[in-house]
């Protein structure tokens, strides 16, 4: 049978991310429910634990999260355009005054 490959948002790898180190997190109930449909996560009496599949999964972000998180620093930020009372201007445009 093969497998369908899985769409996790980044906020459910963050959580994934935090209960393989240990960490104490608020996990919502919508979380919990899908982490636990898609096999990811057992929720137990003593709390909710990874499983097999969650920590490939939790190391997969970590791996991924970092690549990005280099790409993020290399790519160069346009400055934001202010007036001369230093809001930003919406769109990047000047005033014409």
């Amino acid at each position: 049978m093969p497998t369908a490959q899985m769409r996790i948002s980044g906020e459910e790898q963050r959580l994934l991310r935090a209960l393989s180190v240990g960490q104490a997190v608020k996990l919502p109930s919508a979380h919990r429910l899908r982490l636990e449909l898609l096999g990811l996560l057992h929720d137990g009496p003593a709390g909710p634990r990874l499983t097999a599949l969650g920590r490939r999964h939790a190391q997969a972000a970590l791996t991924g999260n970092d690549t990005r998180e280099k790409v993020a620093e290399a790519s160069p930020v346009a400055p934001v355009k202010r007036d001369r009372l230093g809001r930003r201007l919406p769109h990047g445009r000047s005033l014409p005054f």
